[in-house]
């Protein structure tokens, strides 16, 4: 891994967690796209072409009313885009399973309301950063510790227990100094 690489990744995050921590959004989609556009042209120099496959795949089904609006074809349903997502899945899981689950679980989270646009994305450029088991753990690490303490200072202030919602970029900015520092 090329310090500069982490350095670019550590400012990037560090600004747009500063954004999410004070408002709970990125000022733009731009500060997310454009680095996961750097990210899948680094991945694929890296040789990593089928994960960036399957990346485009999962940031198609995730526009695809917009697709359908914009082409008037009936692609707005789930079930039209599951080949695509297979044959992606089966490409990049065959060559890096680990980055490839990872791309999926991030894209279902964002499917089911768990993350943000921002987050998800984020994630994304993240996975195609650090494919591997190493980046995965730090970021479920910093997601228990996390939900961890929060949970006992809600148990302690207000004696009763709830779910939190925290902003998902800091945690993602978290995940990667600690898997650069301990995990790598």
């Amino acid at each position: 891994m090329e310090w500069w690489v982490l350095l670019i990744v550590l400012i990037w995050l560090g600004i747009v967690s500063w954004f999410d921590l004070r408002t709970r959004e990125v000022p733009h989609m731009a500060w997310v796209v454009v680095p996961l556009l750097g990210a899948m042209v680094y991945q694929t120099a890296l040789g990593g072409w089928r994960l960036v496959f399957l990346t485009l795949i999962v940031a198609l089904v995730s526009e695809r009313q917009r697709l359908a609006k914009l082409t008037e074809l009936a692609i707005d349903r789930l079930p039209f885009w599951f080949p695509f997502l297979f044959a992606g899945l089966y490409l990049a899981g065959s060559h890096n399973p680990i980055g490839a689950i990872a791309v999926v679980g991030f894209w279902i989270a964002w499917e089911l309301r768990c993350w943000g646009g921002a987050d998800a994305v984020t994630s994304l450029v993240l996975v195609l950063i650090w494919p591997d088991l190493s980046f995965v753990l730090a970021l479920l690490v910093v997601h228990l510790l996390v939900a961890i303490v929060a949970t006992g200072v809600s148990l302690v202030k207000e004696k009763k227990l709830h779910f939190h919602q925290m902003p998902g970029l800091p945690l993602l900015l978290l995940s990667v100094v600690l898997r650069s520092l301990f995990l790598s």
